[in-house]
C-alpha cells in the first residue's frame, strides 16, 4: 500500500467514521493512531519505497512531522494512547507527562492527553493531510 491508498483506505475512512459519531471514542482512537502513521508512508513516498534503514526513516519521519501543522501535536497524542503512558527520564528518577487512563469514554470533557483536546488535535491534523495529498504527486 502507498501513500496516497493508506490515506484514502485507512486514514480518511476512520476520520470519516469519528466524524459521522463523535462520541465514540474507539474511533477517535483509531483515527489518532492510523493519521499518526503517515509522515512514515510521506518518507516512504519521497524514497520511492525503497528499503531505508529505520534510523532514516524514523529521521525524516520526524521532520515531517514537525514541517505538517498539528503533527508534533498528533504524535505526542498517538505515543500516549499508544503506550498508554508518556514518561520523562529514566531509572528511578521519572516523571509522568501524560496518560491516557483518564480518558472516558463516556465523557467527551475527559478526551484530552496533556494540555491537548484530542478532537481538535485530530481536525488539525487531517486538514493538514487533506492539503498535503492534494501536492502529492
Amino acid at each position: 500500500m502507498n501513500a496516497r491508498e493508506f490515506f484514502e483506505s485507512v486514514v480518511k475512512p476512520n476520520y470519516d467514521e469519528f466524524v459521522q459519531s463523535q462520541n465514540d471514542i474507539r474511533l477517535l482512537w483509531n483515527v489518532v493512531v492510523s493519521m499518526n502513521t503517515v509522515p512514515e508512508f510521506l518518507v516512504l513516498h519521497r524514497h520511492k519505497y525503497d528499503p531505508l534503514p529505520r534510523e532514516v526513516l524514523d529521521a525524516e519521519a520526524a521532520k515531517i512531522r514537525y514541517e505538517l501543522d498539528g503533527f508534533a501535536d498528533l504524535q505526542f497524542c498517538a505515543n500516549t494512547l499508544k503506550h498508554v503512558r508518556k514518561i520523562k527520564g529514566r531509572g528511578a528518577k521519572f516523571e509522568l507527562e501524560a496518560s491516557s487512563t483518564g480518558l472516558l469514554p463516556d465523557d467527551q470533557s475527559k478526551w484530552s492527553v496533556a494540555t491537548y483536546d484530542l478532537v481538535e488535535v485530530v481536525h488539525k491534523a487531517f486538514a493538514t493531510l487533506q492539503k498535503e495529498f492534494q501536492k502529492l504527486s
